[in-house]
């Protein structure tokens, strides 16, 4: 089944996206969670995608117009974190009220190398309680996970860390 980045074309509300995908049952059951980590997954395909496809076609924000690919990666990092040992963790959804945080989280010492131990972190309060889901990632390049051009950005000072 071929992969459609063609709602790219589209005007987008990249900051707000992974937010507004979490409709669902609350508290979640496995299945939203599982929902959720696979539409933010998928959407982070379809950018890289649409980047093969198009050869770096710009796309739109609805808010900042025409924008890079790599300026929607820095929209869907809401936080970012670099450990001194090249750890990253990208949060893409904060957690809030009948919300599902989640996070992006690998080891990308290697420049180009392939991630290590790359996950995907869902997490919410219920009660006073915290649920945890930890999803294993394919090790694929660190570009298709976001996180080694937010590592970069982090350290060009593009981007403010949140840690």
């Amino acid at each position: 089944m071929a992969l459609d980045q063609t709602f790219l074309r589209s005007p987008q509300d990249f900051r707000s996206m992974l937010v507004d995908m979490q409709e669902g049952s609350w508290p979640p059951d496995e299945a939203d969670v599982i929902r959720i980590a696979q539409a933010s997954a998928l959407l982070i395909e379809c950018i890289d995608a649409w980047e093969t496809t198009t050869h770096g076609k710009n796309v739109f924000d609805v808010t900042r117009g025409e924008i890079t690919t790599a300026d929607v990666r820095r929209l869907l990092a809401q936080e970012v974190a670099l450990s001194y040992e090249g750890d990253v963790a990208v949060l893409l959804v904060p957690p809030g009220d009948e919300r599902v945080r989640v996070e992006i989280r690998a080891d990308v010492d290697e420049y180009q190398g392939l991630l290590k131990r790359p996950e995907m972190v869902l997490d919410w309060d219920e009660d006073g309680e915290e649920h945890q889901y930890h999803i294993s990632l394919k090790p694929k390049g660190p570009h298709w996970y976001m996180l080694s051009q937010l590592r970069d950005d982090m350290k060009e000072g593009r981007l403010v860390s949140q840690s």
